[in-house]
């Protein structure tokens, strides 16, 4: 069983428990979704994908709307010494899922990434940060789209900087939502 089932089944016998004792169940939802979910989803999302955690990539921030990723250099220079490209196009796609899961939660949608382009802008001598987000009108867009037709596509771009701020690289990636099938 995943992590993230093992979320979800502790989840739901939380929510099947509270319902028991007669606590108002959607409250605890609200809770779970917009407090644990995150806090979990930042401190974890490493440890579900070997390659990320291998890579020492870190979710340095997380709330609904916003992801921030850091990417150390050591351990991922490349045969001149900076950081290798496929290391930066790491960081460009890892932060999509936690950001994801922070903003809709991990029970009604799935979304997939279906393509993502980089352009190298210069060469990374240092870690490398990325900030992803995605607005609330647009996550309120795709929510209403996805439940009306069944997906929705969408686009997240970030700015791959280094430690002192300038561009390394620019990712464009583009997604689509999915009802989650139960």
């Amino acid at each position: 069983m995943s992590l993230k089932q093992r979320f979800e089944s502790a989840s739901h016998a939380a929510v099947t428990r509270a319902q028991q004792w007669g606590v108002p169940v959607e409250e605890l939802e609200r809770v779970v979704d917009q407090r644990l979910q995150p806090l979990l989803v930042k401190h974890l999302s490493r440890f579900v994908i070997p390659f990320v955690r291998r890579s020492g990539a870190r979710v340095v921030a997380l709330e609904p709307g916003r992801v921030a990723c850091r990417m150390p250099l050591r351990g991922n220079v490349n045969h001149i010494g900076t950081m290798y490209a496929g290391a930066l196009f790491t960081l460009a796609e890892f932060p999509g899922g936690p950001l994801m899961l922070a903003t809709f939660g991990m029970r009604r949608f799935i979304p997939i990434v279906t393509a993502l382009d980089m352009q190298f802008v210069r060469a990374a001598k240092s870690d490398v940060s990325v900030e992803l987000t995605l607005s609330a009108e647009e996550a309120e867009r795709i929510e209403a789209e996805t439940l009306a037709e069944g997906k929705s596509e969408f686009e997240v771009r970030g700015e791959l900087k280094d430690a002192q701020g300038e561009v390394v690289a620019l990712s464009r990636a583009i997604y689509q939502m999915r009802p989650k099938r139960r």
